[in-house]
């Protein structure tokens, strides 16, 4: 018995010592390896890092699609609660307060396109709602609130959450602008426009054209056979003044609906004059209305509503102003301002020097002041604003002997800043300078493009994209319905025939996405356009080649790290929300090429 224990300790002994002596199995080193990494906390942890401008954000699904200013590609990453977030103070920050086309400095893991942090860039600035731009240039800038800075093909562009171009802003759209030193990452339409057209422009057997057509302070027009005017979306008193009406009436204008003024309540009645007086320094200055010469001094009889005020004299700046006239008394005191001795024959719309006494005639009760057009009508005022802009566009210029034409799309009304020209194929003489084409069809969405019109001696040729069809409300409830029952069954779907819609949805979404479309060119003038956006002036085969290259580019890593995000179903999801692929082609697709609007795979 004893001996049977001796054996089984000397065994045990052997073979302790033999598994101390055995060297490390190399299954086992790899298995502890593998057990060291799967313990290893990620938190932290990045090998990417990009400045760029935020594109959409998430919350429910817990995505942020970012744009890469460096490189103008759009890409999407995840975050849970182990992503840090700060604003530019660096306080923690909740993902529902970030801004579409905030600026942010984001680090993330490339594999698992996994946001690690993200802090709003301190170096970056915005702007604020304004009006006061010029997106649509030719050198690759843009002008804001009276500064230049870099704008082109990789900045972001957004308008009611989808992208857009430059040329979609118009002069009335308000704006907020981001950026960095002198690059402009973003800019967001805050607050967009609408359309103002008349039942009729005559009125009891008389014509309304010639008559000026006001909305409170922000749109002042002369009113011209068909008109359709942009202006600014909100709630304003309209006033029609002129040609022997004198009406006025509230009038709502909504985000891209047209809204029609009904003439049939205007009553004509004889057109009123009023006395006014001119009293300018220097006295030997010569004043026109209209283009008329009138006498200063003395009161001088002229109809009521708005007229064309010139004033000018030798060695002063002249001066281009509207005149509006509404009582049978009153003043006008203006002081021009002397010519510098290196600019001679400058022309303003405005005196930095002038008087604003509120002088009294002695019979009336009426004053004119010269200010902004006040919303009472019960006053003569000279002004500084223009039909459609608060700025005199100086660079207008009639280009004798040459055209703009508006080739597509077909059977389309064509406006040219609000004045109509016809159906398309439509041809207008040419006029240099920043303009707005509005198109319009009965039961499409009228759309507006703001255009930079060069001053050489040719030719414009334009192609615009399809309009989109108006939506009707019955479509509406329809396509809600339809929404509805695709869910349900959805619900009740198998796997492997969701997987198999999944992949036709896929196969449709390439087919709209990989195939540039033409439809971006917007005009050729046998140049080539320099601004990096939809063209200009560019020639249809260049834009199109353009475009060719830019979706070839989009096969590259939109990350400075080279990294690729995988995101066939964000895609799949811009693409249907504009309805079919027809109509996307023809709108967003164009303005997602141009801004390299499509997510790496």
């Amino acid at each position: 018995m004893k001996r049977n224990h001796r054996i089984i300790k000397t065994v045990l002994a052997v073979a302790i010592s033999f598994a101390m002596l055995t060297p490390n199995v190399p299954g086992a080193e790899a298995y502890a390896t593998t057990n060291k990494k799967i313990s290893i906390s990620m938190i932290g942890k990045y090998d990417s890092a990009d400045k760029a401008a935020i594109r959409d954000i998430d919350l429910d699904a817990k995505k942020i699609r970012f744009r890469n200013h460096s490189t103008g590609k759009t890409y999407t990453l995840d975050y849970d609660n182990t992503s840090m977030m700060y604003d530019a103070w660096e306080a923690p920050l909740s993902p529902s307060l970030l801004e579409i086309g905030q600026v942010v400095d984001v680090k993330f893991l490339k594999s698992t396109k996994h946001i690690t942090s993200l802090v709003v860039a301190k170096d970056a600035w915005a702007i604020n709602d304004t009006r006061d731009h010029e997106l649509v240039r030719a050198d690759k800038t843009a002008k804001v609130k009276g500064e230049l800075y870099n704008m082109d093909a990789r900045t972001l562009v957004m308008a009611e959450g989808e992208p857009a171009l430059a040329e979609d802003v118009l002069g009335t759209d308000k704006i907020k602008v981001y950026g960095v030193d002198d690059d402009i990452y973003s800019v967001v339409v805050t607050s967009g426009h609408g359309y103002v057209s008349l039942s009729s422009d005559t009125v009891e057997d008389r014509s309304l054209v010639g008559a000026w057509l006001e909305l409170d302070n922000e749109v002042i027009y002369k009113i011209s056979p068909n008109m359709m005017l942009s202006a600014p979306e909100g709630e304003y008193n309209l006033q029609i003044l002129g040609n022997g009406a004198n009406y006025q009436s509230k009038v709502s204008i909504s985000r891209n609906k047209e809204t029609v003024v009904d003439t049939s309540d205007i009553t004509i009645s004889k057109p009123k004059e009023g006395l006014v007086t001119f009293e300018i320094t220097p006295s030997e200055a010569e004043v026109f209305v209209d283009g008329e010469k009138q006498l200063t001094d003395v009161p001088v009889s002229i109809r009521y509503g708005y007229h064309n005020l010139k004033i000018m004299a030798d060695g002063y700046i002249t001066q281009n102003r509207y005149l509006k006239v509404g009582t049978a008394k009153s003043v006008v005191q203006i002081e021009l301002e002397k010519e510098d001795s290196g600019s001679p024959g400058k022309s303003s719309s405005a005196a930095s020097d002038y008087s604003s006494t509120n002088k009294k005639d002695k019979n009336s009760s009426s004053s004119a002041s010269v200010a902004t057009i006040p919303k009472s009508s019960a006053a003569a005022s000279v002004a500084t604003v223009s039909a459609n802009s608060d700025k005199p566009k100086a660079k207008d210029r009639v280009i004798e002997g040459y055209k703009i034409y508006v080739e597509e799309p077909e059977d389309t009304e064509v406006y040219f800043d609000g004045s109509y020209i016809g159906m398309t194929p439509a041809s207008f003489t040419k006029v240099s300078g920043t303009h707005e084409v509005t198109l319009r069809r009965d039961g499409y969405k009228t759309k507006s493009y703001r255009v930079n019109i060069d001053d050489s001696e040719d030719n414009a040729f334009y192609k615009f994209p399809d309009l989109k069809k108006e939506e009707k409300e019955s479509d509406k409830e329809e396509k809600s319905d339809k929404s509805s029952d695709a869910a349900t069954k959805a619900s009740t779907e198998k796997p492997a025939d969701a997987s198999k819609d999944k992949t036709t949805d896929d196969s449709a979404n390439k087919a709209t996405t990989d195939k540039p479309s033409d439809s971006s060119t917007m005009a050729s003038t046998g140049k080539k356009d320099d601004s990096g956006t939809t063209a200009t002036t560019a020639k249809s085969d260049s834009a199109g080649k353009d475009k060719t290259e830019s979706a070839k580019e989009e096969a590259t890593d939109p990350s400075n790290s080279g990294g690729k995000t995988n995101k066939q179903d964000e895609d799949s999801k811009d693409n249907s929300e504009s309805g079919n692929s027809k109509d996307k082609k023809d709108n967003s697709d164009a303005a997602n090429t141009a801004s390299g609007e499509k997510d790496e795979t």
